[in-house]
């Protein structure tokens, strides 16, 4: 039944447009008008015609945007709904020489602290290019993590920008705040949604892999005293960095042994004289951003996966793992493990950016079976790369 009888001449105007539109893709059994806006959003209840789904909703997008309108397809109680919302996404996206700016400033500023790593205080500009193993090697692992979102973003016509680099030149710290991508409208469908989460991380471990090994084959082992002028017997506070599966992997097959060695107290030495201690500490620095990334939660890769793959019920998977997360948190905070505040802030990213996935413009078409496959593959991946302890002080 069509409750549009009154409606005046423009808004009957606007909604036979959009029927029309719909055409071959919907057998539409009722429209509703959602407001009286003179350019109202408008919703089609109905059945779907057989076909080709995904191409079919390309050519719908299209034709909406036409008419300045985004479709949203759903499924709600064995009824498909398309709405009809009075939007386009634009489809430039940034202005490139903020993006170019910002990555100059973030490389000079991983240089300055790179060049700490290198025991270097970089008391003229010069000094910071002794920082290039720390720097070069965790921007090119970040950048091939945004760019391979970037790119198979525009592939699906999807409005993301360049990603905006953020520096942070403070000793201690790794001289950024990491990279965001700006998404300024709904993703296409679950296979565009998919595909762009899981590219970045696939990106970034192309790099970060190859990185660490190498890094890792030009590191020394040994214990702090072998590297540190420091007396025998005298107690010395050292930094430590935490094990994941494929971080212990690389090191075994790298030096044949498993490190820390428990009973030595030998461990690969990330910092000089080991030539490659910033190269492996930095891939080191990747692999953790990339699991953090890979949690299931709200914005982030992870919940993109999650949510191509399970829709709705992804967001009950991010509200127990945001559960998980601040309780391991305060859980090594009371032990007096301070890696616990890295958990902490993990914690309040994902509240700031909430549990729940935004659902994409068609929420109805599944993935395919080698995409289902390939997320479970990334769930894989993501327990490889999972560090419990991710940092600590100990005393030897």
């Amino acid at each position: 039944m069509d409750n549009r009888d009154n409606e005046p001449i423009s808004e009957m105007f606007i909604v036979d447009k959009l029927r029309a539109a719909l055409r071959n893709f919907m057998v539409i059994e009722a429209v509703k008008v959602l407001s009286n806006d003179p350019k109202p959003p408008v919703q089609f209840t109905g059945q779907l015609i057989a076909g080709d789904e995904e191409n079919d909703f390309t050519e719908i997008v299209q034709r909406f945007a036409e008419l300045g309108y985004t479709p949203l397809l759903m499924q709600a109680d064995g009824e498909y709904q398309l709405q009809a919302i009075p939007v386009v996404a634009p489809e430039k996206t940034d202005k490139p020489w903020v993006n170019y700016l910002l990555f100059g400033l973030t490389l000079l500023s991983m240089l300055f602290v790179g060049a700490f790593h290198e025991n270097v205080v970089p008391h003229r500009f010069a000094d910071i290019w002794h920082g290039w193993p720390f720097a070069l090697t965790l921007l090119a692992i970040l950048t091939a993590h945004e760019l391979s979102h970037y790119f198979v973003g525009r592939r699906y016509a999807s409005p993301v920008s360049l990603p905006y680099f953020i520096p942070m030149p403070l000793p201690g710290s790794l001289g950024t705040l990491g990279a965001i991508i700006f998404q300024r409208g709904p993703m296409r469908s679950r296979k565009a949604l998919f595909d762009i989460g899981v590219a970045g991380p696939i990106g970034g471990l192309i790099v970060a892999i190859p990185l660490l090994i190498l890094g890792l084959a030009l590191s020394e082992v040994g214990t702090p005293y072998a590297f540190m002028d420091v007396p025998p017997g005298e107690q010395i506070e050292v930094m430590q960095e935490g094990n994941s599966l494929l971080y212990l992997a690389a090191k075994y097959v790298v030096h044949g042994r498993i490190l820390p060695d428990k009973a030595t107290g030998e461990d690969v030495w990330l910092s000089p004289p080991s030539v490659g201690g910033s190269v492996a500490f930095a891939a080191w620095v990747g692999l953790l951003v990339t699991m953090f990334n890979l949690f299931p939660i709200g914005q982030l890769d992870g919940g993109h996966v999650a949510y191509a793959m399970w829709g709705q019920k992804a967001w009950k998977i991010a509200r127990i793992m945001l559960t998980a997360i601040w309780g391991w948190g305060i859980l090594l905070l009371l032990r007096q493990n301070y890696g616990g505040m890295t958990w902490l802030m993990i914690g309040l990213l994902g509240l700031f950016i909430g549990p729940r996935h935004a659902p994409p413009l068609n929420d109805v078409t599944p993935l395919d079976a080698k995409r289902k496959a390939l997320g479970w593959v990334m769930v894989i991946v993501f327990f490889l790369l999972l560090v419990p302890i991710p940092w600590t002080t100990i005393t030897l």
